[in-house]
């Protein structure tokens, strides 16, 4: 199970993080910069068909249209692995990799449904970036429930 919590309390977390990022040599990374995380050793890849499914009702049209740009992009790079083999290393672990059909979009109960151009340019502080991501191990739905639009922004 990967489960990553985010939340962004003080720009001062931001700062926290790029000082680490400049003392380590070589980093894995995840941005937003999470708040908690907890992680498998599952290799897992998209699979062939992989689609998001976008489980909001109302979702403003510019959302849709990340959620499409994101789609194409998935579908449509040819970039390969950053690392010098170019991942021929990595085919055998990736031929008996799990595969990941689909995920599920969603708000919490209390989000308020904006357009990603309103959340955008909202000051800091006042509004919340915060995504849960939990893939499971098994073949239970993947969801990645937000606060706000925010989180798909980058």
């Amino acid at each position: 199970m990967l489960r990553v919590v985010y939340s962004l309390q003080s720009p001062n977390h931001a700062l926290r993080f790029l000082l680490a990022l400049s003392l380590l040599h070589s980093v894995w990374a995840l941005w937003p910069i999470p708040a908690a995380l907890s992680t498998g050793n599952t290799t897992l890849v998209l699979s062939s068909n992989f689609y998001f499914d976008v489980a909001i009702q109302n979702a403003p049209a510019d959302f849709h249209n990340a959620v499409q740009q994101a789609q194409y992009y998935l579908e449509n790079d040819k970039l390969g692995h950053r690392v010098v083999s170019h991942g021929t290393n990595d085919s055998a672990v990736l031929t008996n990799a799990k595969s990941l059909p689909s995920l599920k979009l969603s708000l919490t109960s209390s989000a308020t449904v904006n357009p990603i151009a309103t959340e955008s340019v909202k000051p800091l502080g006042t509004h919340s970036k915060e995504y849960v991501l939990t893939i499971l191990a098994d073949d239970s739905p993947h969801c990645l429930p937000a606060q706000s639009w925010a989180c798909v922004v980058g």
